[in-house]
């Protein structure tokens, strides 16, 4: 049987997630180290899966964004042009890395973006503004 969407509250604020309010049905959870997470549904409604899923990631210790490099969206996509899989971070910058295997051009990208977010600190520079998923939806 499903949880309920009040008990992913309270999970959350035992983590201390602090409750930002939200319009209509959902609601808006910020933890201090910047992790930000929103539920939707009635307190009395069953969390979907989805939902308990993004919980249990709230409460590895690792997906407290513990890396600068965390706070970019990296994506890896079938380019038909080149034939092959390229990765991008396209709040961090241009260009990419590109290969035949997926899992493998994702691993070279992480090292890439991490690889700038050195030189950016090496160089006492400050880094670009970080990206969400949310800004990327909107461009596809």
């Amino acid at each position: 049987m499903p949880r309920k969407i009040r008990q992913l509250i309270a999970d959350l604020e035992k983590q201390g997630f602090v409750d930002r309010g939200g319009k209509g049905s959902h609601r808006n959870f910020l933890h201090p180290s910047g992790v930000k997470i929103t539920l939707s549904g009635a307190p009395g409604d069953d969390a979907k899966h989805y939902q308990e899923r993004d919980l249990t990631a709230c409460n590895s210790k690792d997906s407290i964004m513990s890396k600068a490099s965390d706070r970019y969206v990296k994506v890896v996509a079938w380019s038909e042009e080149d034939q092959c899989y390229v990765g991008r971070c396209p709040g961090l910058m241009l260009g990419g890395v590109h290969g035949s295997d997926e899992r493998a051009v994702y691993a070279e990208l992480c090292e890439a973006v991490d690889e700038w977010i050195r030189l950016h600190e090496a160089e006492g520079r400050p880094l670009p503004r970080s990206t969400s998923l949310r800004e990327i939806e909107a461009l596809v």
